[in-house]
Formats: C-alpha cells, sequence, structure tokens
C-alpha cells in the first residue's frame, strides 16, 4: 500500500470520549464509543479526501496510559493465530468424529478416545451435518 493510500488516524481517550485527529487534516472527531468512532471515519474520509479517487484506508494508533502499540500488536497477532488454531481444531474435530463414527463407535466412545464428553460429540457432529447441508 502506498504511502498516500493510507492516513494515520490518532486516537486519544478524554474523559467519555474518544478523540481522533487524522494527519493532514483540520480539527478532529470525536465519539462515545470507539467502535462508533471507527464508523464516523470511515463514513468521513470519503468526503475529507474528495480530491481523490479512493479515500485513504485509515492507520489507527492509540494512545492510552500504560498500553503501547506493541501491546496492541502483540494482542492483535496472538489473536490471529488463536483463531487459525480454533479453525484447525475444528476442521480435525470434526474430521476425526466423522471417521469414528462412520466406524460404529458410539458417541460416548469416540468422547473417550478424544477426551470430549458424549454431549460435545453431538454438538460437533450436528454442526458438522448442518454445515454440510
Amino acid at each position: 500500500m502506498a504511502v498516500n493510500d493510507r492516513v494515520d488516524v490518532h486516537v486519544t481517550k478524554n474523559g467519555p470520549l474518544w478523540l481522533a485527529s487524522l494527519e493532514g487534516v483540520a480539527g478532529g472527531m470525536s465519539a462515545r464509543s470507539l467502535k462508533e468512532l471507527h464508523g464516523d471515519i470511515a463514513e468521513g474520509l470519503p468526503f475529507l479526501f474528495s480530491d481523490r479517487e479512493v479515500p485513504p484506508a485509515p492507520v489507527f494508533h492509540y494512545t492510552l496510559p500504560g498500553v503501547t502499540e506493541a501491546d496492541l500488536a502483540a494482542f492483535a497477532e496472538l489473536q490471529r493465530r488463536a483463531a487459525a488454531i480454533a479453525d484447525d481444531y475444528t476442521r480435525t474435530a470434526r474430521a476425526r468424529i466423522s471417521q469414528l463414527h462412520a466406524l460404529g463407535l458410539s458417541d460416548a466412545d469416540i468422547g473417550e478416545l478424544l477426551g470430549l464428553t458424549k454431549q460435545r460429540i453431538q454438538q460437533i457432529r450436528t454442526g458438522a451435518a448442518r454445515q454440510s447441508a
């Protein structure tokens, strides 16, 4: 992404309000929630950068006491990795449970083999059946 395709947005919290200033743009924005602020910025970018065919993508920088950008980035990376592991776990559990069920094993026996409860096996099998339907 080229430098011109993005705009740095500096965000702070002041009392009940989230405040944002966009680099190179006079003034700022405020909102009561971070979600609202993000939405307002997304809606405002086409107007603030109407001279461009495509408005720049916001790159958020948060300044909060005791929390660094590195802290937030590290957590975001950990969350991405956890989601990937969860997806892999779900796919593998469905495949293994399906395989064992096809061998005629009961949900209780499958649960015992995999270290899960019979109810969890039933939930996974029901979810897998819905996904393939």
